[in-house]
């Protein structure tokens, strides 16, 4: 139990004490804090100066500020928490109603009442929503009677919506005079204390007191801990602390231990009461965190901190240096609190440093962190520095920093303790077995264990002739030869794993797979090592084969609907525990079962009762969990399945079985249901079945919370369980305080049940993971490869193996991969996505299916599909082990490789207004496959580089590669070229200024935590059903144009729009964006809006028809200009033709005149070729224009001369060639690259459009709602892209365009691909060679597979040949035929060419 340091107000003195209760933090905070702050940091700085170096604070404990007992004059000041009685639920604030409102000042809001999310302390808070209107409400308590005097009023109030708002005591008489305090105090997001006084000159009766709290529509403000209570009488006021004068001395007598230090011994401090703090700060990202003054929770008397807080998760370093007045030894203090933080405070003199972790316990528990001291002579720089690990919307409060010099006896006595810590390192490094280690590693260790006995005699207990800095080397040194012994049973692998010291040889070593039989099922296909393809009973005989000794398995009551339909997951029911069971004893191992008590997923956020117990009591619903975990038992043991351990829930931090809460009778009773049918199990069959209870979230430091629960109920289990991500759950250290202080206190065995980590960023099955680019793969312990993935699975195993009674760890899901392999760049993406749909949806092996939403609508039914977890398997995509499957054998022995790269950084990425220039980086960072990392030369592809064109808007992409002994990797660096934005304050870092916001749940917010990057973004949320519109408008030169911006949220219904839209002239253009969940940005955008005079005003907008409780931000929107408005372009038509427009293809022609065509036209090719150099050189001089469109009539023969297309090649000009009856084609410049050129002034690219030559019949087949046939006179190959353009009429607009081509000789139509007919009627198409085409119109996409030609291929990640072949519409044997420099069939490398044609 941590013991507090209290202050007494009688005499202002220290005084250790332990209370038994009495520090809970809710008690703490309804007291005042009255200790001074000259007086805390005078106490500070003498507990500091006279405290032994080695660690002698910590028998005080953290140093808390503790408040006096006073009468709270306030009734229901708690909000609440006594009306809640045992109940989880907050009582009804209106039944039984303490506080009143002046006058309607509550009309602006939608709704008052207790809430427990609106808590402080104790059970729950008020929570009021200004959905309504911006207003003041006044809320107040009539008090019976008042004393003459003063009183004190304070209280926590926060506003989680980050409104500007204001709270300001008001108090009157019963007459109706009111007096409202000059004073008041701005409105957080983050619960801080306010406070103020008044007094009353004579006693009186009925007095009003109460509070004027301000704030704007949208906000939602919480308030808690209310208190009101009478000043002391002056006689009765505490006594300051002697100041110190001029004498060196203390002015009380000096054997007393709480005589504050002789300021001189202050070397800096730190207080923040004049709100600044003048350190350099470095943020880990460019997202910075928040650096203010802020209010500690000392606010009665005006207390200052400073505090840190960051959105998302990164490292901050801020240092400060002073000088050394004189010779001394030097030490730093501060006091912190907080919460999902963890880091450092150090003291450094050049190259030596001494640190001290901090503590973040919380919202006010204030503890010290102490460095020892450092010794330096006078004139010293002595540099502080504070660094900070902040988890995402982690924050620490920082307060009285001191640096102090040491007395000498503290410096003697820290001698004394570093010179009996060496003693202790020699003692038990020379009790290792040299046997055990490499020869170099052991003599090297016997050398410094020698130096060190050695040291350490000559020193005798004469410790004068060495400083604490000289023993602390000795030590280092020490551990260093410790550290770098070589295991002697070192196995040579393809990984680096270090040995894990001590490892008992029953220690668990898990891995769970419950998704395997789902996936066996889908037609996922295992190998070994050897590449042997393996049968159920191979698989589980590999695994145990690989060092693994149990396999954990879920199990859900009813995962299916009435239809027998499964949820997905695995479908994982205990037929199948039952099967993969048998299947794990089989091959040696045991089995952990783990019962989720629900049908479908069970972790923190959800534990639903199974459908057949949604509706039992309490008393039924207990049984029903002994029955049914006793029988499940029972009928695995039956089965011949060695169930070792049992789950009693999974992830139960807010309960169980569809009970919520831990301080709940109810779910205790169920986790005491769970463990007494294990142990009566384990009786009838007299054999040993551990119980086990897991919990998440060990960096929220709630685990003795939960452990406490369970023993207060009775609970009996064998093993506390947590679960362990990097991505989210903090640091190691924190989690192996959390549960050793478990087995500390209640003798319980614990370990990690879930632990994972990705190999990469990259998605093989369709369906977005949860570590991904942009998503919880920033400021990460480990690199996101093989190698990382072995050096976190090996450090968690460590840590477990390193508390007091760790027995195992369990990796999750190292099998789930896809079922067949999804690549986004290839052509057959889609069909492979619709396989893996299907077999998910049929036998389970995705997270979840769509029938999980009759049980599960808000999560899995929105959300359903694959894995998401595909990167973080032990085996690679196509189903062979990786190395790091033999982890938990090679912790045994250590193992190491070859030096390779494991990752490679790609160059940060440039971002570049138009016109400017560029460096490219001479090297990129790496890390290495021995942990280690450093910078590596990079080569440049030469013409990458050339090919970015400074002048053109867009993004450009430059490879490089980096060797390394023989192996090159592949790194890039991404340029973007930027169009000029011709929004005003488009990234809303101005507020709404230039924007137009109407309708409700709209509002700029400037806290960074929804934005796309920077500060600034337009959010969204409402609790009922709501609209808005933000608009800009702006006045736009002639030319092409697109608007559009970033969208994210979620909480979306069915019939929601969210859409962005432009009006030129009436006529308005939108564009639909998603909710894709958080931060999972959709870009809806607005394209080829056509502005054809100079000084039109254009408007821009965001509109959404929202439901209820949909949420969601806007952030970096734009509105470029793309090109120019092209003037018709120069034909000379013959002497009787009449020309058609020039500036858009012709609309349909009527019947008439395809029986009497129009003459031909003739091109004036010489006239086009010098307009296109004339405004080719227009582009190039004005940077704002990114592409340009020339379209020329041509209804004869096509034939592009080579000085026109010469003219275009490489540029951003598109040649649009219109044959009529609203065909064209067209050409960029961007695709005439190489020979290409010369090739294409050899195509004729006339066009029929007015073709009949593929058969009635098969047109007819197509069952479409329009056909159109086109006949392209070339029936070759094309070098290039060439794009297609029909018009199929704007009656057609948002259905779809389907492009056809006629395979003669195979007398059949190949499906070309699909195109949204646009609201003028246009689709386009990419065409790949000439002949005869058939556009279709339907109204749904057809489900047909496209038929393309290949070429040569790169081998990606996760790829096998098979695949490959099955992907091109190929056999495996003609794959072969067509690379037979392939020898091995097995083993094919990532980047290898593959000939496809």
């Amino acid at each position: 139990m941590r013991k507090q340091v209290a202050h007494h107000r009688e005499d202002a003195e220290w005084d250790i004490a332990v209370p038994a209760g009495a520090g809970h933090r809710s008690e703490r905070r309804k007291g005042r804090c009255i200790m001074k702050k000259k007086d805390w940091k005078r106490s500070l700085a003498f507990v500091c100066a006279t405290a032994l170096i080695a660690g002698s604070l910590s028998e005080f404990g953290p140093l808390t500020r503790v408040n006096a007992e006073e009468t709270n004059l306030f009734t229901d000041g708690d909000m609440g928490d006594d009306e809640m009685g045992d109940s989880t639920d907050a009582a009804d604030f209106w039944a039984n109603q303490k506080w009143y409102f002046e006058g309607d000042t509550w009309n602006c809001t939608s709704q008052v009442k207790y809430s427990i999310w609106a808590k402080q302390a104790g059970g729950c808070g008020l929570e009021i929503d200004f959905d309504k209107a911006d207003g003041t409400v006044c809320m107040y308590q009539e008090i019976g009677s008042l004393e003459a005097g003063s009183y004190t009023v304070t209280g926590y109030i926060k506003d989680g919506s980050g409104s500007d708002g204001t709270i300001a005591l008001y108090h009157a008489i019963k007459d109706g005079s009111w007096s409202v305090s000059e004073k008041s105090t701005n409105l957080t997001k983050e619960y801080a204390m306010f406070t103020d006084e008044f007094t009353v000159a004579e006693a009186v009766s009925n007095y009003k007191v109460g509070f004027q709290i301000t704030s704007k529509n949208g906000a939602w403000i919480y308030i808690d801990t209310l208190t009101l209570t009478k000043k002391a009488s002056d006689s009765a006021e505490e006594t300051p602390a002697p100041e110190v004068t001029g004498s060196p001395e203390p002015t009380a007598t000096p054997e007393a231990s709480n005589t504050p230090a002789p300021e001189s011994n202050i070397l800096y401090s730190e207080d923040f009461e004049d709100e600044r703090f003048g350190w350099a700060e470095t943020w880990s990202t460019e997202t910075k965190g928040e650096s203010k003054s802020a209010t500690g929770e000392c606010d009665a008397n005006s207390s200052k901190v400073w505090n840190y807080y960051s959105t998302t998760a990164q490292n901050l370093t801020a240092t400060t240096t002073v000088t050394a007045s004189e010779a001394g030894s030097y030490k730093a203090a501060f006091l912190t609190a907080g919460e999902n933080v963890t880091g450092t405070i150090s003291l450094t003199a050049g190259d030596r440093k001494v640190s001290a972790d901090l503590t973040a316990g919380g919202w006010d528990a204030y503890t010290l962190a102490e460095t020892d001291a450092l010794t330096v002579e006078a004139g010293t720089k002595l540099t502080i520095t504070i660094l900070l690990d902040i988890a995402a919307g982690g924050y620490l409060k920082i307060d009285d920093i001191l640096v102090t010099k040491v007395s000498d006896d503290e410096i003697q006595d820290a001698k004394k303790a570093k010179a009996e810590e060496l003693q202790s390192l020699i003692t038990e490094y020379k009790a290792l077995k040299e046997t055990d280690y490499t020869a170099d590693s052991w003599n090297a260790l016997q050398e410094t264990l020698t130096e060190g006995e050695n040291f350490l005699q000559a020193l005798g207990d004469d410790y004068t002739s060495t400083t604490v800095t000289e023993i602390e080397e000795k030590i280092t040194n020490l551990k260093k030869a410790k550290e770098e012994l070589k295991s002697s049973a070192v196995v040579q692998a393809g990984i680096n794993v270090e040995k894990v010291n001590g490892l008992p040889s029953d220690f668990i070593g898990g891995v769970d797979i419950s998704s395997y039989r789902a996936l066996k099922d889908s037609g996922v296909k295992y190998y070994d090592f050897a590449g042997n393809e393996l049968d159920d009973q191979g698989f589980f005989n590999l695994l145990a084969a690989s060092g693994i000794n149990y396999v954990r398995i879920r199990v859900w009551n009813n995962p299916y609907d009435a239809a027998g339909n499964g949820y997905g997951g695995g479908n994982n029911d205990l037929q199948k525990a039952v099967d993969m069971g048998k299947l794990a004893t089989d091959a040696g191992m045991r089995v952990l079962i783990d019962f989720h008590y629900s049908d479908f997923w069970a972790d923190p956020a959800k534990q639903k009762a199974p459908k057949a117990w949604a509706d039992m009591t309490i008393e039924q619903k207990t049984a029903a969990v002994k029955d049914y975990t006793m029988n499940s038992l029972n009928t695995l043991l039956d089965a011949g399945v060695d169930v070792g351990m049992v789950q009693v829930g999974n992830e139960t931090n807010n309960g169980i079985a569809g009970e919520s809460g831990l301080e709940n009778a109810n779910t205790t009773a169920i986790f005491r249901a769970g463990c007494e049918a294990i142990q009566q199990v384990e009786q009838e069959r007299s054999r040993v079945i551990k119980a086990v209870v897991h919990f998440a979230n060990p960096e929220k430091q709630n685990y003795m919370t939960y452990a406490e629960a369970l023993a207060d109920a009775g609970v009996n289990y064998d093993v506390f369980a947590s679960s362990y991500y990097p991505y989210w759950h903090g640091t190691l250290d924190n989690l192996k305080n959390q549960l050793n202080a478990i087995t500390e206190k209640y003798g319980k065995e614990v370990m990690v049940a879930e632990t994972s980590w990705a190999t990469g960023l990259e998605d093989s099955d369709g369906h977005a993971n949860t570590v991904r680019e942009g998503n919880n793969d920033a400021g990460m312990d480990y690199v996101f490869s093989i190698y990382g993935q072995a050096k976190e699975l090996r450090e968690v195993i460590n840590a477990v193996a390193e508390m007091d009674k760790g027995i195992g760890v369990f990796y999750w899901e190292p099998a789930w991969i896809p079922v067949n392999v999804y690549d986004e760049n290839a052509e057959n993406a889609a069909n492979v996505l619709a396989e893996n749909k299907a077999a998910w949806e049929k036998y389970g092996s995705g997270w979840a299916t769509s029938y999980a939403k009759e049980y599960d609508a808000e999560d899995a039914g929105k959300w359903y599909g694959g894995s998401a977890i595909d990167n973080q398997a032990l085996f690679d995509a196509s189903g062979h082990p990786l190395e790091t499957l033999k982890i938990f054998s090679y912790v045994q022995t250590g193992a190491e490789t070859a030096k390779k790269i494991s990752t490679i950084k790609n160059a940060d990425a440039i971002e570049m207004e138009l016109g400017s220039t560029f460096t490219l980086p001479e090297t990129v960072n790496v890390t290495y496959s021995d942990y280690t990392s450093g910078p590596e030369n990079v080569t440049w592809n030469a013409q990458d580089v050339a090919a970015v064109n400074t002048k053109v808007a867009g993004k450009y992409t430059v490879n490089g590669t980096v060797s390394l002994e023989g192996e090159t990797y592949q790194t890039k660096c991404v340029i973007t070229v930027n169009p000029q934005n011709l929004l005003i304050n488009p990234r809303f870092e101005d507020g709404d200024n230039a924007w137009t916001v109407s309708g409700t749940g709209i509002k700029v917010l400037m806290d960074g935590k929804d934005s796309k990057d920077g500060n600034g973004y337009l959010h969204f949320y409402n609790d009922s059903d709501f609209t808005y519109d933000v608009t800009q408008t702006i006045t736009l030169d002639a030319g092409i144009y697109r608007f559009g911006g970033h969208l994210q949220g979620g909480g979306n219904g069915e019939k929601d729009s969210y859409e962005v839209y432009v009006s030129v002239d009436g006529k308005t253009q939108t564009e639909k964006g998603e909710l894709n969940g958080w931060k999972n940005w959709s870009n809806p955008k607005v394209q080829d809006i056509e502005i054809t005079k100079d000084g039109t005003k254009v408007t821009v907008g965001i509109r959404a028809t929202a439901s209820a409780k949909a949420w969601g931000s806007w952030d970096d929107m734009y509105l470029n200009k793309t090109g120019e408005v092209t003037p018709a372009p120069v034909v000379t038509p013959q002497p009787t033709a009449t020309p058609a427009p020039a500036t858009a293809p012709e609309a349909e022609s009527s019947s008439a005149d395809k029986e009497t065509p129009a003459p031909a036209q003739t091109v004036d090719w010489n006239t086009v070729t010098s307009n296109v150099q004339a405004k080719i050189a227009e582009v190039t001089q004005n940077p704002n224009i990114n592409s340009v469109n020339m379209n020329i009539v041509c209804s004869g023969e096509t034939r592009l001369p080579a000085a026109v297309l010469g003219s275009i090649k490489g540029s951003d000009m598109t040649l649009a060639l219109h044959s009529g009856n609203g065909v064209a084609v067209s050409i960029s410049g961007q695709d005439l690259k190489g020979t290409a050129l010369n090739a294409l002034q050899n195509i004729d690219l006339t066009v029929d459009s007015n073709a009949k030559n593929i058969p009635a019949a098969m047109v007819a087949s197509k069952k479409a709602e329009a056909t159109k046939q086109l006949s392209v006179k070339d029936t070759g190959a094309f070098p290039v892209a060439v794009n297609i353009h029909v018009n199929v009429g704007a009656e057609n607009s948002g259905k779809y365009a389907n492009l056809y081509r006629y395979n003669a000789e195979k007398k059949q139509l190949e499906y070309c691909g699909s195109f949204p007919v646009t609201r003028n009627g246009q689709s386009m198409f990419a065409l790949k060679q000439g002949g005869d085409y058939m556009v279709t119109v339907t109204a749904a996409q057809p489900k047909e597979t496209v038929y393309f030609n290949s070429g040569n291929y790169a081998v990606k990640a996760g790829d096998t040949l098979s695949a490959i072949a099955k992907r091109n519409h190929m056999t495996l044997t003609e794959l072969e035929a067509k690379n037979p420099q392939i020898k091995d069939l097995h083993k094919i490398r990532v980047g290898q060419k593959l000939n496809l044609n």
